[in-house]
């Protein structure tokens, strides 16, 4: 992990998420319709010119207006991509890796050229937040249902109001366990009241048991990840998604372990996605979790070549296979009494700060890129590619 790697990553990845299309924002603006609605007209109007092009003798359309008008509807859907990266940063600002991850694995299957994700099934986005990621993947996979849903009621018609529009969106409020009911929310995290209730769903109530497939899932349940997958058990059987989850490492070791054999011995290899998606806490990282099953496709993406070069992703053995693991390659420094977590406190804010991991990075000499270890550092660097970008246009 050296310095080497830090420009070229920087352009890689954050040219990809900048949005040169102002003008665009202003017609619509002009037009006072929201993007996803002209998205949603677009591909409803696109839909009717297909069928009237069946007659190709008919008056009103040819095969070229129809072809026009399909590369108008693909234009449409790179701008509100670009645009959905400019408006909500979320999506690259704070998990700027993830975030392109994910949107170039959906690219790269719906080539046709890589098979990772499933060819069948939803795309589903646990514990949405304010949506952005949903969305994201609705933008990418047009003809793909993404279902998203968090206990917020707030959270829901946010993200009801900005990417409802999407024909593609199914938005519900609740949240995942390993069984069907009622959950109350337990701290701020849930950002709704203490103790207020929201329904609860299992994934193999949403889809194995109403016949659907599951094809990605992208979890972030709030340390609920072992339950929400003990929940899933029959989807993931049937269907084989790809499905990423968050972990805080050094929080409770015994739950890491538990998790990460859990999912390895539901068939599939972890690996992290080097950058840290939680704050204070350094330690927090997110999963990639795959099928071994699939292993060698992994060969034909350029996009996880590319992160595996950079060392922004690595597989992360369990301890059966007597090799380094997650407490080994992911912040060490930051286990309880550790350099980085001195004291008896793990939920301490002082424990794998921002501060005590960069005082650990420079006490041990290491030439590292700060995006893999800190919060603020690559947010900082993050914005200033980007306004160096908009000078330059």
């Amino acid at each position: 992990m050296t310095m080497t790697y830090t420009r070229p990553m920087n352009i890689l990845l954050l040219g990809l998420s900048f949005y040169f299309g102002s003008q665009f924002t202003i017609w619509l603006s002009i037009h006072n319709e929201s993007p996803s609605s002209y998205l949603a007209s677009k591909a409803k109007e696109d839909s009717l010119h297909r069928s009237d092009s069946d007659n190709l003798e008919g008056p009103s359309t040819t095969r070229k207006d129809t072809n026009r008008n399909n590369a108008a509807v693909n234009s449409v859907l790179r701008k509100v991509d670009r645009l959905l990266h400019s408006q909500v940063a979320a999506v690259f600002e704070h998990e700027t890796l993830l975030g392109t991850l994910l949107g170039s694995l959906i690219r790269e299957s719906n080539s046709g050229l890589v098979d990772l994700i499933p060819s069948e099934g939803y795309f589903l986005d646990a514990g949405m937040q304010f949506g952005e990621f949903g969305a994201h993947m609705a933008v990418n996979a047009p003809e793909r249902k993404v279902m998203m849903l968090d206990p917020s009621p707030k959270n829901v018609e946010l993200a009801k109001e900005r990417y409802g529009a999407l024909p593609n969106l199914e938005i519900l409020q609740g949240g995942l366990g390993d069984k069907v009911g009622v959950m109350k929310a337990r701290d701020a995290t849930f950002e709704m009241q203490v103790g207020a209730e929201f329904p609860l769903y299992t994934i193999d109530s949403l889809f194995y048991e109403k016949g659907k497939k599951l094809a990605f899932a992208h979890l972030d349940v709030e340390g609920l990840e072992l339950d929400v997958l003990k929940g899933a058990i029959q989807t993931i059987r049937q269907s084989k998604p790809i499905f990423t989850t968050e972990v805080r490492v050094y929080k409770d070791v015994a739950y890491t372990d538990e998790l990460m054999n859990f999912i390895f011995d539901l068939g599939y290899d972890s690996y992290v996605i080097n950058e840290v998606c939680g704050y204070p806490h350094m330690d927090y990282r997110n999963l990639l979790n795959i099928p071994r099953s699939m292993s060698l496709e992994l060969v034909h993406s350029d996009t996880f070549n590319l992160l595996d070069a950079t060392k922004s992703i690595f597989r992360l053995p369990v301890r059966k296979e007597d090799q380094k693991t997650i407490f080994d390659l992911v912040m060490p420094c930051c286990a309880l009494g550790g350099e980085c977590c001195p004291g008896d406190d793990i939920n301490d804010k002082s424990c794998c700060s921002e501060e005590r991991v960069k005082k650990w990075l420079d006490g041990n000499k290491q030439d590292v890129n700060l995006n893999y270890y800190t919060w603020k550092e690559p947010r900082k660097s993050f914005g200033r590619f980007r306004y160096r970008l908009r000078q330059r246009h």
